[in-house]
């Protein structure tokens, strides 16, 4: 009688502890119109070139991120590197095809916070609605308004803005950060913060119409004088 032969099937090895596994599927294309999470991909395999280009496409953004919940440029610099230095070292943690911008900022609002606690204060410098596209939004507020503008009365607006923004509680602050100034959904805020989406909404709703008053009464003290 013959025996039938069994074959055994040799099971895939499982990857290493601590390691990421070996991204095969990535495609020849350039890496500057590479996707954000394809450059991560990359990063994971080892290619500096491709994290030079996130660190290209969100250091300002980070940097406008840190400056609004810090307000403090010395901070935000060196704070803004250890952001970056955290995403390289912990790029491992990193899971495809999660939007990299929402790991990225988590990592940058986990930082504000922690140096906020050491400075039990976390002020917020926000300037909402009002055209500063390529302004730099750091110093004092009515330098700012100076830069932003030739209009005076304009300038004067822009100043309100700032100062009335430092009024506000720093999760009314957060929440315009991300939502307003960062162009984040509130899924993407959810994930970041932890926080259900509809208190975000509240805490925008509230936070937008505080500022709203903080401004107004800025202009009406100025007017008195």
């Amino acid at each position: 009688m013959q025996q039938k032969r069994v074959e055994k099937a040799t099971p895939p090895k499982p990857p290493k502890p601590g390691k990421v596994e070996e991204v095969t599927d990535l495609q020849p294309v350039a890496l500057g119109k590479s996707a954000d999470e394809e450059l991560m991909r990359r990063t994971q395999n080892g290619d500096k070139a491709a994290f030079s280009i996130l660190y290209d496409r969100y250091s300002s953004a980070v940097l406008s991120y840190l400056y609004r919940m810090l307000g403090n440029v010395e901070d935000v610099e060196s704070i803004g590197q250890e952001v970056f230095l955290r995403a390289f070292r912990f790029a491992p943690t990193y899971r495809f095809p999660q939007k990299f911008s929402t790991w990225l900022f988590t990592i940058t609002r986990n930082l504000a916070i922690n140096h906020s606690r050491r400075r039990k204060r976390s002020p917020v410098r926000n300037i909402t609605e009002l055209n500063l596209d390529g302004v730099d939004i750091s110093g004092d507020p009515y330098q700012v308004a100076t830069r932003a503008t030739d209009d005076l009365e304009k300038q004067e607006e822009i100043a309100r803005v700032l100062k009335a923004l430092d009024d506000l509680p720093t999760d009314q602050k957060e929440v315009i950060v991300l939502g307003v100034f960062q162009d984040m959904s509130y899924a993407q805020m959810e994930e970041i913060t932890g926080t259900k989406a509809v208190t975000l909404r509240s805490r925008m709703f509230h936070g937008l119409k505080k500022l709203a008053s903080l401004i107004g009464r800025t202009g009406h003290e100025n007017d008195t004088h």
